[in-house]
């Protein structure tokens, strides 16, 4: 369950989830308060704190052993008294989301392991970041990765607020070269969402985290998910889950949709991308078309280009030891890489890395930790990419066939202790970002901007931002101007002032911006247009 404690503290958020709202800062306590003492509970029951302890470990332990810099340890947790953790889990709660989850059961389960003292409750089994790296007959990398002490600040972060939940709307705000913006609530009632894709008749796919895709039409949300869709595996780390969707270039004709998700292997998961077709209704005839042997890997994205193929990045294990992340820098491992494909999956006889026996004949481009946007510049016909650091020096790449990006070895960022994650952001046969960001703005996706609605936006890079330097309620778009060599000359950000976390961003057919907020239960899928002059 993700971030467990900072939804659980009544007004303290992390800066890396989302809530329902709460009140608003005059409510929220002082830096200089501390919190109350646990209250005095009955003694728990021995069969129930271990029943909750296995519900922690298969729901909950995955990013609060490490694996999520903003997530307490269970040590933290067990501070927690029975009222806080059963208002956060109930159906209205600020876990509302996580406990759906849960059967009522296993909802009392966990809480008494929570609730529970430390020394009875005991250190929960960590899944995915351990104390030690778990190792596997068959696996050459560790199977869980282990928390690396430079992934850990020493520095207190101090209690956070909650995003604050949208009002109706419309929102108006002032820009640049567009000066008056409106922003306008398509639809409520989305969860965790993670990409938009138009259909053609200006239908609109939505994916979400946990493994629905919900439809939008005529600007009404379908209550019911779309059927077909592959079973994902979302509780096996912080960025396991469904990812991504994208129409074949010839839709149109042949109705045919890819998805990037998570497969479960066991107790583990594996990168998948699953092939059907639409038939206005749902989705039929799918299929896996890919399925990677590697395990302990993170968010995928996906794009077509100019060429017909498909592009799509792995994440690399995003923090941990060298044995983890250096995955990223082997050829013959799928983790930290973007991979090129033909429409049913094989991949091209002209693939940079075809033939070669130390090297997975997919591999496009490597070097990458997290990419969460990709898009083709219509312009240019080449793939970019936007990709996480840890602390700093997130980026937006233009990937080339063989390219090394770097990842763990050059980075312009910070581990989340504060270290430098390199010396010098230069070294002979490493590529550099096209767009470099220090502090980081978390950034999600990508969309050029090609209509008529904003005139003055023509060429536009539009990138959505969770969050700026690790601080809380800093999401919002950047939009990057280029010059004609495509080289950056002007960033603004639009949105800011709605403290929400923007997830993914696209232009529709209709020549307006969209862009869905990552708030949780209660996210968003926004319009942006042009507002009324004042």
């Amino acid at each position: 369950m993700k971030r467990l404690f900072a939804l659980l503290a009544a007004t303290a958020l992390s800066g890396c989830t989302s809530a329902p709202p709460t009140t608003d800062a005059a409510s929220a306590p002082a830096p200089t308060q501390t919190a109350a003492a646990p209250q005095a509970s009955a003694p728990a029951d021995p069969t129930q704190v271990a029943a909750g302890r296995k519900v922690y470990d298969t729901f909950c332990a995955v990013c609060h052993s490490g694996a999520d810099d903003t997530a307490p340890e269970l040590a933290t947790l067990h501070s927690f008294n029975h009222d806080r953790v059963s208002t956060a889990l109930s159906d209205k709660g600020l876990m509302a989301l996580q406990s759906k989850m849960l059967n009522p059961e296993q909802r009392a389960q966990v809480i008494s392991f929570i609730t529970t003292p430390e020394d009875l409750g005991g250190n929960g089994m960590r899944t995915v970041m351990t104390v030690k790296e778990e190792y596997r007959e068959g696996f050459a990398y560790p199977v869980r990765s282990a928390r690396d002490p430079r992934d850990s600040s020493e520095v207190p972060r101090a209690p956070s607020w909650a995003a604050p939940k949208l009002g109706d709307g419309p929102f108006d705000s002032e820009s640049w070269e567009q000066r008056h913006l409106r922003t306008s609530i398509v639809t409520r009632g989305l969860e965790a969402p993670r990409a938009i894709e138009f259909l053609p008749n200006g239908d609109i796919f939505i994916v979400e985290r946990a493994g629905a895709l919900r439809i939008i039409r005529n600007g009404k949300l379908d209550p019911t998910p779309v059927a077909g869709t592959p079973k994902v595996a979302a509780n096996l780390g912080i960025a396991t889950g469904f990812m991504d969707l994208v129409l074949h270039p010839d839709f149109k004709t042949n109705g045919i949709v890819y998805m990037s998700y998570h497969k479960a292997r066991g107790d583990l998961g594996q990168n998948a991308i699953y092939r059907g077709r639409w038939d206005g209704k749902a989705i039929v005839d799918g299929k896996d078309i890919f399925l990677s042997d590697d395990v302990d890997t993170f968010y995928s994205r996906m794009a077509f280009g100019a060429d017909g193929k498909l592009y799509a990045s792995i994440g690399g294990p995003a923090l941990g030891t060298d044995a983890s992340m250096m995955r990223a820098q082997k050829p013959d491992d799928y983790g930290g890489k973007t991979l090129r494909l033909n429409d049913d999956g094989a991949a091209p006889k002209d693939n940079p890395f075809a033939g070669r026996k130390d090297a997975n004949p997919e591999v496009f481009t490597m070097g990458h930790r997290i990419q969460l946007g990709m898009a083709m510049n219509p312009w240019t016909k080449e793939i970019w990419a936007s990709e996480n650091a840890p602390y700093g020096g997130d980026e937006v790449n233009i990937l080339r066939p063989a390219g090394n990006y770097g990842w763990p070895v050059l980075s312009d960022g910070r581990y989340y202790g504060g270290k430098p994650i390199s010396e010098a952001p230069v070294k002979d046969g490493i590529t550099r970002p096209h767009l470099s960001y220090v502090p980081s703005i978390a950034p999600g996706g990508i969309a050029f901007y090609t209509g008529d609605k904003f005139p003055a936006w023509k060429g536009n890079l539009f990138i959505a931002g969770m969050r700026m330097g690790e601080t809380p309620r800093t999401g919002h778009i950047q939009r990057v101007v280029f010059n004609e060599k495509w080289e950056s000359v002007r960033n603004e950000m639009l949105l800011l002032d709605l403290h929400q976390r923007i997830r993914d961003v696209a232009q529709g057919p209709d020549g307006y911006l969209y862009a869905i907020t990552d708030e949780g239960a209660d996210s968003v899928l926004l319009k942006i247009e042009p507002g009324p002059e004042k």
